[in-house]
């Protein structure tokens, strides 16, 4: 005969108990002679009975007193018959709570106990992931509403924004995915928090790169401070991610931090100075846009039409340039 097993718990964040049914029939109730005591002053003190047969198990009310559920169906008053019972399912008497369940019956995968420090602890409420989320969505409309304002409708600028918004999300997303197959646990709101942490970070020292080089006066000062921010900040949150998703030891995070995070800003920083564009070949352009300095010769124009004659002059110039180039 199959064992079964009974979840007891009642309303609120109680510690559920278990109980294990290996003789039938097995009666419930609040008096100590029942085969499993309900600590509940609503449940009757010989409450109902559990039988077991070929076919499954049965139920069976042995009292009215504030009635039994299965599921959402209750009993009716007088009717001490036996009623077949599909395992797993729920019985309610009183303020308590019966699961039952087969013997055999799977269980959850074992939680991983995650190796995470305090500051993990914080950054796993929601609170503070969206309070990230939120200001990463408003530095990148802001950022990019500074540059193309003049030309596009904030509406426009919203619109072709929403992919950059959705980068956390999507981090976010795939790495509780990996933390759910190495942990058995999502950690979603610790990925978002570190996911919109890291995109805020990097477009504030893309904005930052400029500023740097204004008070240097040089943009090889500031894309080397850039660089080596870049290098320790990204190498240590990519080995916080790590440890967020696995039980790496933090030597071994650090060491693949530093590797993938580096290897990714070598690359582009390689890729910046082949590709970075040589003015100097290209006087035509510089005498026509210096034609309009400011310092120079003063416009009496306003901002937007002073905007729109040099656009025009750079788009004719341009055009003459290319058609030389091609004869």
């Amino acid at each position: 005969m199959e064992s079964l097993i009974i979840r007891v718990s009642k309303g609120g964040r109680s510690q559920p108990v278990f109980h294990r049914a290996d003789s039938f029939p097995f009666r419930i109730g609040r008096a100590y002679d029942n085969d499993l005591i309900i600590a509940d002053e609503t449940v009757s003190a010989h409450h109902l009975e559990v039988h077991a047969s070929e076919n499954g198990f049965q139920v069976k009310s042995i009292s009215d007193e504030n009635g039994t559920w299965i599921g959402k169906e209750q009993l009716k008053e007088g009717e001490h018959e036996l009623h077949d019972l599909s395992v797993p399912t729920t019985i309610n008497i009183g303020r308590t709570h019966l699961d039952l369940h087969a013997a055999h019956s799977p269980v959850e995968p074992t939680l991983i106990i995650a190796r995470s420090s305090r500051l993990s602890e914080i950054a796993s409420t929601i609170w503070l992931a969206l309070i990230l989320t939120v200001a990463y969505m408003l530095m990148t409309f802001y950022f990019s509403y500074q540059k193309f304002s003049l030309n596009n409708d904030w509406t426009e600028i919203l619109v072709n924004r929403l992919l950059y918004f959705a980068i956390p999300i999507a981090i976010a997303t795939v790495m509780s995915f990996i933390s759910r197959v190495f942990l058995h646990s999502w950690r979603y709101f610790l990925q978002l928090s570190l996911a919109s942490f890291a995109c805020l970070v990097f477009i504030l020292t893309e904005e930052l790169n400029s500023v740097i080089s204004y008070f240097f006066t040089s943009q090889s000062a500031a894309d080397f401070l850039i660089l080596i921010f870049s290098a320790i900040f990204f190498a240590w949150i990519l080995a916080w991610q790590i440890r967020a998703i696995s039980t790496t030891s933090v030597k071994r995070a650090a060491f693949v931090g530093i590797g993938v995070a580096w290897t990714v800003l070598g690359i582009r920083t390689i890729q910046d100075i082949v590709d970075k564009p040589d003015f100097s070949t290209q006087p035509t352009m510089h005498n026509i846009v210096q034609r309009y300095d400011i310092r120079l010769s003063p416009s009496e124009e306003s901002i937007p039409e002073f905007i729109i004659d040099v656009a025009e002059d750079l788009e004719a110039a341009l055009t003459e340039e290319l058609s030389r180039d091609r004869s």
